[in-house]
């Protein structure tokens, strides 16, 4: 069973390793990132993850391609020919198709949601019509073969969700609790609708994608 993580200089750290972590736990899961060259590509949070392969060694037809999303990174690389191109083209084989965050932008963009039903991070999700798409505000959303899901942590659920697709409900149910996932968020304003005002427009207003909404379109459009 082949994962096949699709990464880029900038991309979140936790977008990638939220969702991979449980995936990578299935039985006879084999992993690989793939990135436009090889070697390190920097993450937003300081971290680098090394590329196994590029696009030209890039095994075809895996199980899972995963995207993982980021700020202006992600939206920078919806503007680089050979990425998309790549995505579109493992996109026609793999099993799965995932993205977390704003990793659905860049699905969006390599013609791979035009037409299904889709998530994203809550500053960006109201683009997704701008690909094709149907803006879902849920946590996770499955819409045949592809799954997308809102902000970072939420990668975390995809991982799982995607593990029970694979290897069944009681394997991803192990896997939940190896991992320990109980989630217990201490102040209770990870989603908008939760969100006291002065928080939300705090993080409104230090939001890099946020900020880039119309641009996003223009690329959509392009």
């Amino acid at each position: 069973m082949l994962i096949q993580s699709l990464v880029y200089p900038g991309f979140t750290t936790l977008d990638l390793i939220g969702a991979l972590q449980p995936l990578s736990q299935i039985p006879g899961a084999k992993t690989e990132i793939v990135a436009r060259a090889p070697g390190a590509n920097p993450t937003d949070s300081g971290a680098a993850i090394m590329a196994d392969v590029t696009f030209e060694t890039a095994l075809k037809s895996p199980d899972v391609i995963l995207v993982p999303g980021g700020g202006t990174p992600a939206i920078d690389v919806l503007e680089d020919a050979p990425t998309m191109d790549f995505l579109a083209q493992q996109g026609e084989s793999a099993t799965w198709i995932v993205a977390v965050c704003t990793g659905s932008l860049l699905l969006g963009k390599a013609g791979l949601l035009n037409g299904y039903k889709a998530a994203s991070h809550w500053a960006v999700i109201d683009t997704l019509d701008a690909f094709g798409a149907t803006p879902v505000h849920e946590r996770v959303v499955i819409d045949r073969n592809r799954c997308t899901g809102g902000g970072v942590t939420a990668g975390v659920d995809i991982g799982l969700t995607i593990a029970g697709m694979l290897a069944g409900e009681d394997m991803a149910r192990v896997i939940e609790l190896i991992l320990e996932y109980n989630p217990a968020p201490p102040f209770g304003t990870g989603h908008p609708t939760i969100a006291d005002p002065t928080t939300l427009e705090l993080a409104r207003a230090g939001s890099e994608s946020a900020m880039q909404l119309d641009r996003i379109r223009a690329i959509a459009a392009a």
